[in-house]
């Protein structure tokens, strides 16, 4: 049990041109403190790593579900439309989850391609460059190796953090 807790915690480290580092939390839309600037682009790191082992070489999927304004609302992509999630104004993580979850079956349902795959390198970890600001879907499903197997949860990421 103790290895399923460590493996479904990812560290996220988002490194964004428009605004510093994010840590990862609710937030509602509203909550954002200034304008951002939606015409640089991003960057976003994640470490896949459990019990102190990094995964190497695994497949780490983005789809990008939502464009954002200067003042920080949605606006969700042509290929989420059809869901009519609303994300402006979520307030709890339990919100997030739900949206989250959705939007898991919206992409399988739909067979939605992601937008950018990437692969972990020897310490575990992805990046990913050139990307527009907006809310993004990360997703890698179990991952086995070194003697383990872990799940890892899929994450919604907004770029940039607010």
């Amino acid at each position: 049990m103790a290895k399923r807790r460590l493996a479904i915690r990812i560290v996220l480290i988002c490194f964004c041109l428009c605004l510093p580092a994010f840590s990862v939390m609710a937030a509602a839309t509203t909550d954002a403190s200034e304008p951002i600037d939606v015409t640089r682009e991003c960057t976003l790191t994640i470490s896949y790593i459990c019990d102190g082992t990094a995964f190497e070489d695994v497949s780490v999927k983005l789809c990008k579900i939502a464009d954002v304004s200067s003042d920080f609302q949605y606006t969700l992509t042509s290929h989420f439309e059809p869901s009519k999630l609303i994300l402006n104004g979520v307030r709890t993580n339990g919100e997030w989850n739900i949206i989250r979850s959705t939007l898991e079956a919206h992409i399988i349902a739909d067979n939605i391609k992601a937008d950018a795959v990437e692969k972990t390198d020897y310490e575990g970890i992805v990046y990913f460059e050139n990307l527009k600001p907006g809310l993004y879907l990360a997703t890698v499903g179990t991952v086995t190796g070194k003697g383990l197997t872990c799940f890892f949860d899929s994450t919604l990421v907004a770029l940039p953090g607010l």
